[in-house]
């Protein structure tokens, strides 16, 4: 079974969720194309861009670690 990473696991989320891509980049003070090639594995999500992504939509980082 293929395992589903902690970047589908965000982004499935905030899909799910009907999150402005938009306004979670500006809570992260970044750009949205910044977010959307960080939530399409087109650019490295760091720890540190997670635990902000996390922060800016409210949700506590274990939350997409154990799913």
């Amino acid at each position: 079974m293929d395992q589903i990473t902690i970047r589908e696991r965000v982004r499935e989320y905030i899909v799910g969720k009907d999150l402005s891509q938009k306004i979670i980049a500006e809570n992260m003070n970044i750009s949205e194309a910044r977010l959307s090639l960080m939530l399409t594995g087109k650019r490295r999500m760091t720890v540190d861009d997670y635990l902000a992504i996390c922060k800016a939509i409210s949700v506590p980082p274990i939350r997409f670690l154990n799913d």
